[in-house]
């Protein structure tokens, strides 16, 4: 028997290195060295590369291989989803190449779902507040420039419950369609926002030409390569058969089109002007 220790995070009696009831570490003297503190960034540093890596070769390499392993407990290889899917969305923020889901003030007032409110409460912003549409616009320009990133979360339990009812025979638990509509959604920041925009802008640089012309030929070209992706993403977490993961993934990304199109956008525009 090793010696018993108190945890002097929750009181509890326990031998070794670390506390069995909430994982505190018993620091010594040696722990006090400020070489401790440079190795103990080291091994963050390495372990982050290790895991973030790993993470990002299972989703290009094996789609659906993190969703799977994930949900059977194979987790300290990989980057954790949910916290992987935030550092992509931060990136995002920090590396704005494309406008993306960030529309300016005029595209909400022309939406056919909610132009009719949006122009109304523009206009009664406009009255109080005294100023220009083109000033109202900047305004809320800028606020939705970092609301429209965050809110990407959002179509993570939406994905996880359109995947719950269309898997449910394959996997009962909503926590596990979650888990792979994160795997999704880290894609969909991946493919569209960040790998995508590089590409264009590479080829340009070289070219000076641009492969897509307008914004309805970017967006296919993202969905096209969303829905190959969570096809073969599909096919490995649910093991489905090829024709139901044809109607999973096409109706998955349906779902999502949807979803962003009239449910994500009126809750960005309805952040953002109350923010103004």
């Amino acid at each position: 028997m090793g010696e018993t220790n108190v945890c002097i995070n929750c009181g509890n009696n326990f031998t070794g290195k670390y506390c069995n009831n909430c994982g505190e570490k018993r620091y010594t003297e040696k722990d006090k060295h400020v070489k401790h503190l440079f190795s103990e960034a080291f091994h963050f540093i390495t372990h982050f590369e290790g895991t973030f890596f790993n993470t990002l070769k299972a989703i290009f390499t094996k789609p659906g291989k993190l969703s799977a392993d994930y949900s059977l407990g194979i987790r300290k290889k990989y980057f954790k989803p949910l916290s992987f899917f935030l550092l992509l969305v931060i990136l995002y923020l920090l590396f704005p190449v494309f406008e993306g889901l960030n529309m300016k003030l005029r595209f909400h007032e022309t939406r056919d779902f909610y132009g009719s409110y949006a122009t109304q409460k523009v206009n009664s912003l406009l009255q109080a507040r005294g100023i220009s549409h083109e000033e109202l616009a900047a305004l809320f320009h800028r606020k939705g420039e970092k609301i429209s990133k965050f809110l990407l979360f959002t179509t993570i339990p939406f994905l996880g419950l359109v995947s719950w009812l269309l898997a449910y025979k394959k996997r009962k638990l909503y926590f596990d369609n979650t888990i792979f509509s994160i795997e999704i959604g880290s894609f969909f920041i991946l493919w569209g926002f960040l790998l995508l925009p590089l590409i264009i802008i590479l080829y340009h640089a070289i070219t000076g030409n641009y492969f897509f012309t307008t914004e309805s030929q970017t967006g296919l070209a993202v969905m096209v390569v969303m829905m190959l992706f969570t096809y073969l993403a599909a096919r490995r977490f649910f093991s489905f058969s090829w024709w139901y993961g044809i109607i999973y993934s096409l109706l998955l990304c349906i779902s999502l089109v949807i979803f962003i199109e009239y449910i994500y956008k009126f809750i960005l525009f309805f952040i953002a002007i109350h923010l103004v």
